[in-house]
């Protein structure tokens, strides 16, 4: 459920998302990506968090995507960074800032921030 006030209606509608690419939007916590998979959209930050590389224009199977500069694989589910090579030690800032995603009275794509654990 998304708080009053504490949303961004991105006017979108979810049919406008291209489950082969994800659509990047400026939000006011940041660059941030919408990502259709499987009927449900996920929006996590659009650059990664090691060096900020353009992770929106990253490899995306299933609800993970991979970074294109460093191969840094996240769950877009969690934004938890997923360990696919043992050398890349996590460091703690692994984590993708996230949005939840709820629709608005016009049925366009609204977001919330998801405050971190």
């Amino acid at each position: 459920m998304l708080e009053r006030g504490a949303s961004f209606d991105t006017g979108i509608a979810p049919s406008a998302l291209d489950p082969e690419r994800p659509r990047f939007v400026d939000t006011p916590w940041g660059a941030m990506a919408l990502y259709s998979v499987g009927g449900e959209v996920y929006c996590v930050q659009a650059f990664c968090p090691h060096l900020e590389g353009p992770l929106f224009q990253g490899t995306v199977a299933g609800t993970r995507v991979t970074c294109p500069w460093h191969a840094w694989t996240f769950d877009l589910r969690t934004g938890e960074r997923v360990a696919t090579h043992p050398w890349l030690p996590h460091r703690g800032r692994d984590r993708l800032r996230r949005c939840a995603v709820g629709l608005g009275a016009g049925g366009t794509i609204v977001l919330a921030p998801i405050r971190a654990d």
